[in-house]
């Protein structure tokens, strides 16, 4: 149970683009010009970028393919995503060294398709419930309730605006045949640090700080002359999971299909297992 619930914690924390950030806007290295009709221009700040993000991605729903390597755990997905302030949902399929898993977050329950010979109690699903008393379910809630609000690139940039700055735009970059402005903001990983209410991930972070290993680092937003992201790269200190130590979260995710229709259905409940009953249930079939 232990392995299951670090790698779960691995995609998670890499999924979510960070448990970092705080609730405010965007907005700490520039002012906001007030233009929020930014369809194909090019932003001439952060906040400016931010905002029309935001606007363009309101109550919206994508396809998104990722990859990436959280604490070397390498990750691989794809799948829709519906994002709302009421009705986030999301379904993925994800590949990893221990097997592929589907995950699927609906009514704020987080439901994970184990790998093959790795089931819980004869059950394919575990079932992780955001109001769960058992170890497993405190121990996630914070991850997930991080996935559910800031799995949006819209909510990923604001996380970065009291510490970065947009530092380079560059033109006409075709990103999966589509023409894309590449944007690149440079974070200052102290100031990131300080912004951090997660006193384990500040002090992975102060770590890397100390270490030299990291003083800023670049994230990359390709955005389409429609204004909807097209790519979102980073790689950013963060902490492992399964050992507390500084890490690194590296991680591409491309969006297609802006407004496609995504359902999101739970499995049936006969073929799931809750968290704290799977604490104590034998693993495999």
């Amino acid at each position: 149970m232990r392995k299951t619930v670090a790698l779960l914690s691995a995609f998670a924390l890499a999924f979510t683009l960070t448990s970092c950030g705080s609730d405010d806007n965007a907005g700490g290295n520039s002012s906001n010009s007030g233009n929020t009709d930014n369809t194909g221009l090019v932003a001439a700040n952060f906040a400016d970028l931010t905002n029309a993000v935001a606007e363009k991605t309101e109550d919206s729903s994508v396809h998104m393919t990722l990859t990436g390597n959280m604490a070397g755990q390498e990750v691989s997905g794809d799948g829709d995503m519906r994002f709302s302030t009421d009705d986030f949902a999301m379904t993925m399929d994800v590949s990893t060294p221990q097997g592929d898993m589907t995950m699927v977050l609906v009514d704020k329950v987080v439901y994970i398709k184990m790998p093959a010979g790795q089931e819980l109690g004869g059950k394919p699903w575990l079932k992780i419930d955001s109001e769960g008393a058992d170890p497993v379910s405190k121990l996630m809630k914070s991850l997930f309730d991080q996935m559910a609000k800031n799995a949006d690139p819209r909510a990923a940039l604001e996380q970065f605006s009291q510490a970065g700055e947009l530092t380079a735009t560059e033109e006409n970059v075709e990103v999966n045949g589509v023409s894309t402005t590449h944007y690149t903001i440079t974070v200052d990983v102290a100031k990131l640090a300080e912004s951090q209410t997660d006193e384990a991930l500040k002090a992975a972070m102060q770590e890397t700080i100390d270490s030299g290993a990291m003083k800023d680092f670049p994230v990359q937003l390709w955005v389409d002359e429609d204004g909807l992201p097209a790519r979102f790269k980073l790689a950013m200190p963060t902490q492992d999971p399964t050992t507390g130590a500084a890490a690194t979260a590296d991680m591409t995710v491309d969006y297609t299909d802006w407004g496609k229709e995504v359902t999101v259905e739970a499995p049936p409940a006969d073929q799931t297992i809750d968290a704290a009953e799977a604490m104590n249930a034998p693993t495999g079939s």
